[in-house]
């Protein structure tokens, strides 16, 4: 199982021996690994060191790069590479890692959710990740990797930057940046989503998929009618049933659930190195880990958001609520007016306390005290 740091390494061995550059014809001095392939500029081909890893010429060499360093960093194995990057390979072009990703995956910059319209999280970019670039904040036109940030700067490997391979930096507001995407570093059979998947009753292959994550959410939603008596419909699909349904997990807990979000940790890339349906110490760093890399607080605590989150979903659109309405969504408004200090039964029924409850929580948070959870209520409670 390739690491970050395995793609860094192979990608910082060309730019720390002097650059790379592009040579034009298939020489075969050109087609090893050596140091002396990388100075000489005699056109823009690509049967080169890259050129073969990727089995094209020409192609967009700055993708070449990506797609080589993926290749050695997991041990110049093919079906490795392509399952570290989302089944791409090899990477040529600068749309296909985004387009291939799921969309748990893909992440839109700062620069795109501020000032384009898109929607999402804002994310912290991560060593590893491949970064997307784009000349007019539509077109993905450049690409390179990610190999540090902090609050302000995001550093990358690129090729092709100038006609070189070398270190760069932007600020994480820059037009330029369109996106990151996170690669499956947990490609490749893992034992802990193979037993993850032996306890789905689901083909054990080691590989996080489609029927991997159905079985999950069933599982889930077993658990939460089995323990709460929810009635959720047991159809492997995240809505908002199921977000409002769910129950956090924290340390010290020990469950079905847990065992569900032990094995989803594993099939995340992150190692709670149990699975036993615990919540113990290994599991809550994990669980940290996890949050961390989805731009999340790293609260150890698998909340409502972070379940959402890990099964590539989002909070729910809410709907405008009154006295008589039922149901798990009420169950939730009734148990964030309990965690504002506003104490009311949590049986799904929007009955005169829980109208009471509302009122007094709108008119403290200045709001008109009207009895109805419309948008600016919801904006407040969460």
């Amino acid at each position: 199982m390739a690491s970050a740091n395995d793609l860094l390494d192979a990608f910082a061995y060309y730019i720390d021996h002097g650059g790379y550059i592009e040579k034009k014809d298939g020489d075969p001095r050109y087609l090893t690994r050596a140091v002396e392939n990388f100075h000489k500029n005699d056109g823009d081909g690509n049967w080169t060191y890259m050129g073969v890893v990727c089995g094209v010429n020409p192609g967009a060499w700055c993708a070449m790069m990506v797609s080589t360093a993926v290749y050695e960093g997991c041990g110049s194995d093919v079906s490795s590479a392509k399952r570290t990057m989302w089944g791409v390979w090899p990477y040529t072009t600068c749309n296909q890692v985004w387009d291939a990703a799921p969309a748990e995956k893909k992440h839109w910059s700062a620069w795109q959710l501020t000032q384009n319209g898109r929607s999402g999280t804002l994310y912290t970019p991560q060593p590893g990740d491949v970064i997307i670039f784009s000349d007019n904040g539509s077109t993905r036109t450049h690409t390179g990797m990610v190999y540090a940030a902090d609050s302000s700067i995001v550093y990358t490997y690129e090729g092709n930057s100038g006609n070189m391979a070398r270190k760069r930096s932007y600020s994480l507001g820059s037009a330029y940046i369109y996106g990151y995407v996170t690669l499956n570093l947990a490609a490749g059979a893992s034992p802990g989503i193979e037993r993850f998947q032996r306890w789905l009753g689901v083909t054990s292959d080691g590989e996080y998929g489609p029927v991997t994550k159905r079985a999950a959410i069933q599982a889930h939603q077993r658990y939460l009618n089995a323990a709460y008596g929810v009635g959720l419909a047991e159809d492997g699909e995240w809505g908002p049933e199921t977000y409002y349904a769910t129950r956090s997990l924290r340390a010290g807990d020990d469950s079905d659930d847990v065992y569900v979000w032990q094995g989803m940790l594993y099939c995340a890339g992150a190692d709670p190195q149990m699975f036993d349906g615990a919540f113990g110490a290994y599991t809550r760093a994990a669980t940290e880990d996890y949050q961390t890399g989805a731009g999340l607080h790293p609260t150890g605590v698998a909340d409502r958001y972070t379940w959402a989150r890990m099964f590539g979903a989002g909070r729910p659109s809410h709907t405008l609520l009154r006295r008589g309405d039922r149901g798990a969504e009420v169950r939730y408004l009734q148990e964030l007016l309990m965690y504002a200090g506003y104490p009311v039964a949590t049986d799904g029924d929007f009955g005169p306390a829980t109208e009471a409850a509302v009122k007094e929580f709108q008119a403290a948070s200045g709001l008109v005290p009207d009895g109805e959870v419309g948008p600016l209520t919801w904006q407040a409670l969460e």
